[in-house]
């Protein structure tokens, strides 16, 4: 927990204000400088994509959008079809890598905060 209350709070104080809007702006910003791309995730939830089922994995390929309905957006690749899944769906294959407390402190701050 040390780590993501670290890294929350190192978003914040990049943050222009303390409105919900500029820090889910700064946490876009940061996630696309500190994310490494491809890596691997499972489709954790119900998707909006018939494309995809629950459990399936999938190629994270970047981050595409923030939309307010649906939050982060990651551009995703299964077998030769693209789609976009809002991040809160995908769960990290690798547990000990950057990537998962990078997505997981922004995952904590968004639904706790």
């Amino acid at each position: 927990m040390k780590k993501q209350d670290d890294l929350i709070t190192e978003v914040l104080k990049r943050a222009d204000s303390k409105k919900r809007d500029d820090i889910e702006i700064e946490w876009f910003i940061y996630m696309k400088e500190k994310l490494k791309f491809p890596f691997q995730a499972e489709v954790n939830l119900i998707s909006y994509s018939a494309a995809v089922r629950d459990g399936d994995i999938v190629k994270v390929l970047a981050l595409d959008n923030m939309i307010d309905l649906y939050g982060v957006i990651m551009k995703v690749k299964k077998g030769r079809k693209t789609l976009y899944i809002p991040l809160e769906e995908l769960e990290l294959s690798d547990k000990k890598s950057k990537n998962y407390e990078i997505i997981y402190a922004f995952l904590d701050w968004y639904y706790n905060y």
